[in-house]
């Protein structure tokens, strides 16, 4: 991928109140939303229609899993982003004004009082594009999704219009790929860390079973909404992928041996 087709997600400093501020300021709630909102947080204060543009579908790994992710959102973030570092520009968002004045205190954005502290290219959070959760266990996370989706810096983004998303998404939850980034990515002992240059080194090759990596999204797609069993869909994926680097027999195994061990 190129640089410019990977970003990493919103940095709010802070989307709700943990553990660390509530210690410092006792009368706050953790939990509490500050850039974010939860469904009640935010059905509780009477937004304006303008308000409500500001106010963006927000997830995180509650939503997001490998593979695919649930549309159905819990969470807001108010994006604002850094023209709001100008007071001047929240006035004609009064309801959003009172609420973010609440945290003064707390808010340490470099946009403060009213900006996110990196709020992105929101090209990045709609449309098809491919989630990477950037510290993940056992095996990488690379999640399609086709709907408005903003998350944290918990995760990096992907978007491309050279190559099918579709077939990426499911190229990139390969083994092989897998095994690239075990051996030449970044680890931290046996968790990988997908941070942008990782991503941006993964070899993308232009496989002869494209069409049948995008036909084989669709059944996966079915079975995964149905938390049907997927196992058989992951091992007709890998065989693809193998076929597409003309792997021999010697090296699949060397590969799955490596991902063992």
């Amino acid at each position: 991928m190129r640089d410019d087709e990977v970003a990493n997600g919103i940095h709010p400093h802070y989307d709700f109140v943990n553990n660390k501020i509530k210690k410092k300021h006792p009368h706050l709630k953790v939990k509490q939303g500050i850039f974010g909102l939860s469904n009640e947080e935010k059905n509780a204060i009477e937004f304006l229609d303008i308000e409500l543009n500001l106010i963006k579908p927000y997830y995180s790994t509650d939503q997001i899993k490998k593979y695919f992710a649930d549309s159905t959102n819990n969470e807001w973030i108010i994006y604002t982003d850094s023209t709001f570092r100008n007071p001047e520009r929240i006035k004609p968002f009064p309801n959003i004004k009172k609420h973010l004045d609440q945290f003064s205190e707390v808010i340490t954005s470099d946009n403060k009082p009213y900006g996110l502290h990196r709020a992105r290219n929101q090209d990045f959070f709609c449309g098809e594009k491919i989630l990477a959760l950037r510290k993940s266990a056992d095996s990488p996370q690379f999640t399609y999704t086709n709907f408005e989706c903003y998350v944290s810096a918990t995760f990096y983004i992907i978007k491309t219009p050279r190559i099918d998303q579709r077939f990426l998404s499911l190229y990139l939850n390969s083994k092989v790929v897998q095994f690239w980034l075990k051996n030449k990515g970044k680890m931290q002992g046996s968790n990988y860390q997908l941070d942008k240059e990782p991503i941006t080194d993964i070899p993308i090759i232009k496989s002869k079973f494209e069409d049948e990596i995008i036909q084989l999204f669709l059944k996966f797609e079915q079975e995964w909404l149905v938390e049907g069993n997927i196992s058989e869909v992951i091992g007709e994926l890998d065989s693809l992928v193998y076929m597409s680097f003309d792997l021999s027999k010697d090296e699949i195994k060397s590969i799955e041996n490596n991902l063992l061990s």
